[in-house]
């Protein structure tokens, strides 16, 4: 749903050279989850959704990544960040220093993750199942330091971790690590039926599948 509303692609195609890597299969930090048919209607749901299956990257002429926006995006947000990008290039291709650049875009990425409006920050809460992982996971940056809950958000969690990779060129660019929340198991359908430690597809027990068109059914990876 996010690349394909009218206004993601007209900012896209003016400002950016597109291209797309499928890593399904191919790289061992890629998620698992259900068919989507190509036929099957777009979904809305929350930022950062299904972090694991996709991630849009921007990236400077030079090679120097920009921002990662993981998963699944609400249009308008997506817009936003996309303007912050552009200042990011911009920084990028001035005339400063290095380490002024370095600077500049740490605090940039923190100032504009304040900044965010209450809309985005509530469009970004963690999915259930992906909050239970964090839940499990010692020294997750989703906790807050006040009280240690899992409340903090994908907005918020991203741009702190963009900080700390500032101007990094693609080729040590580490995004397993950039993209590493939640379950590797996107439960789009809401049904509950995936390992989520392991990341893998199961069938509920006591229960039969029955298929919907254009859902394609069970498939493991």
């Amino acid at each position: 749903m996010t690349l394909s509303e009218p206004k993601v692609i007209e900012r896209l195609s003016k400002n950016f050279v597109c291209g797309w890597r499928n890593i399904q299969g191919v790289e061992t930090y890629a998620g698992k989850s259900h068919d989507h048919a190509v036929a099957s209607s777009a979904l809305q749901t929350s930022n950062g959704s299904g972090g694991r299956n996709v991630q849009m990257l921007f990236v400077a002429p030079s090679g120097n990544v920009l921002h990662c926006l993981p998963g699944y995006w609400d249009p308008d947000g997506f817009v936003h960040e996309v303007d912050f990008i552009l200042e990011l290039a911009k920084l990028e291709s001035s005339d400063l220093s290095l380490l002024e650049k370095r600077d500049q875009f740490q605090l940039s990425h923190l100032n504009h993750a304040a900044q965010h409006s209450e809309q985005v920050v509530r469009d970004s809460s963690l999915q259930g199942f992906d909050k239970m992982r964090e839940e499990k996971t010692n020294g997750s940056d989703f906790r807050r330091k006040t009280d240690g809950a899992v409340m903090r958000t994908v907005d918020q969690v991203m741009h702190e971790r963009m900080a700390r990779r500032p101007l990094l060129n693609m080729s040590r660019f580490d995004i397993e690590n950039v993209v590493d929340y939640g379950t590797r198991f996107y439960d789009k359908y809401g049904d509950g039926c995936c390992d989520l430690e392991k990341g893998k597809p199961t069938m509920p027990k006591g229960k039969k599948m029955e298929p919907k068109k254009p859902y394609t059914g069970w498939k493991k990876y």
